[in-house]
């Protein structure tokens, strides 16, 4: 290599550590809005100080170095996607928006030669055409490091979030590329799934202890016992998959290797069952089985196909545990009279054959809530478009 292509290189690497790597900079942890405190509860699991935190609608921000955003990536069950903040600035119109991008150092933070996709958002500011802002995005990052603005690109691109609030504008890297929820272990798709997000901060909302045996009677795609199985094996949930920030310039194989290899070695084998799937469906039985044993967790997941009127909390051991359901409802039955008829055959049925045990129940319509015979904790969030309340309680 010529003297001046190593001293260039030698250059941007010492700009990669000082601006990147080795820069505390705002991360931006989205999750579903309901459940941000555990979001809290695990990013201090992960030595993110708690005074370098704020939980907030939808997310939890929190002060890292590029080492902790690939942690977060990695290890946190309720995240959906971690965004890394580049730059923050207050434009009122387009020249100043071009300017103020202009001087960013999109070198250090895209791929050699790829314009990023957008994703805008404006409220209560004077810029609020996105179209417009894109353009002028776009033009910044051309003058900046030449890409043209309408060459061929590859179809997995880094991605910018550019959100307006009040002419206030704040430019974020996305992290972690496909959702996190997409966890790379479930085989095939189910009908109405729970994403994996949400069974995992329903299991957290519940207290879930895997000393004790949850079961999961209606498990369909058995999210609850894939993400039970991961918390008990405590096995990260990212480590099967890839990240954006691995397409980043400033990303090195060797300190991703050590994080990998650490989430590995603490990996644990169960010395028997403490999770119990079972659905009415045998091609859902079928399925799980498949992923379960493909996935490892044989040793922590025993499935069979099983009517839930027929299951009992003695059959599963001595110890009282967690019962974990997502009741059919919406496209998945044909009215909502059925659905409502059900949840209430189901209420029952927990009341008189798992008394002792803790229940997470998920109910779509608020005012069958009172149709639960024993008092619960009720949390509110969103899901697929529909408002829905999870019930945590135990069973008299």
């Amino acid at each position: 290599m010529p003297q001046t292509d190593r001293s260039h290189h030698s250059t941007l690497d010492k700009r990669f550590r000082r601006h990147v790597i080795g820069r505390v900079r705002q991360y931006h942890v989205i999750t579903i809005p309901g459940f941000e405190t555990l979001c809290h509860r695990e990013l201090s699991g992960l030595g993110i100080a708690p005074d370098q935190m704020k939980a907030e609608p939808g997310g939890v921000t929190f002060s890292g170095r590029f080492v902790d955003c690939q942690k977060a990536n990695l290890h946190l069950h309720t995240a959906t996607r971690v965004l890394m903040r580049i730059d923050e600035f207050t434009v009122t119109n387009t020249r100043q928006l071009e300017k103020k991008a202009a001087a960013i150092p999109w070198e250090l933070f895209l791929p050699k030669g790829q314009m990023p996709d957008f994703r805008i958002r404006s409220r209560r500011s004077r810029l609020y055409h996105t179209k417009a802002i894109y353009q002028s995005l776009s033009e910044s990052i051309h003058r900046r490091i030449g890409v043209d603005c309408d060459a061929p690109s590859p179809t997995k691109r880094a991605t910018v979030y550019a959100r307006a609030i009040d002419d206030r504008f704040v430019l974020s890297m996305d992290s972690s590329g496909v959702p996190l929820y997409k966890r790379g272990v479930k085989e095939g798709k189910a009908r109405a799934p729970i994403r994996e997000t949400l069974a995992a901060a329903v299991l957290m909302s519940a207290g879930y202890d895997c000393r004790r045996p949850l079961v999961d009677p209606m498990c369909g795609a058995g999210t609850f016992s894939l993400e039970a199985a991961m918390m008990a094996k405590q096995m990260a949930p990212g480590i099967g998959r890839r990240f954006a920030f691995m397409d980043w310039p400033a990303f090195r194989v060797a300190p991703w290797n050590f994080l990998r290899r650490s989430a590995e070695a603490g990996m644990q084998k169960m010395p028997q069952h403490c999770i119990f799937a079972s659905d009415v469906d045998p091609v859902s039985c079928n399925r799980l089985e498949g992923t379960v044993a493909g996935s490892g967790f044989e040793d922590a997941v025993r499935i069979r196909r099983q009517d839930f009127f027929t299951c009992h909390g003695k059959a599963f051991g001595d110890k009282t545990g967690l019962v974990v359901i997502n009741p059919p409802y919406g496209i998945r039955l044909s009215s909502k009279k059925q659905a409502e008829k059900l949840f209430v055959g189901i209420c029952r049925h927990l009341a008189q054959a798992f008394g002792g045990w803790n229940v997470a129940l998920i109910v779509p319509q608020r005012q069958w809530i009172g149709r639960l015979p024993f008092p619960a904790r009720q949390i509110s969030f969103p899901h697929g478009g529909l408002k829905l309340t999870l019930l945590v309680g135990t069973v008299p």
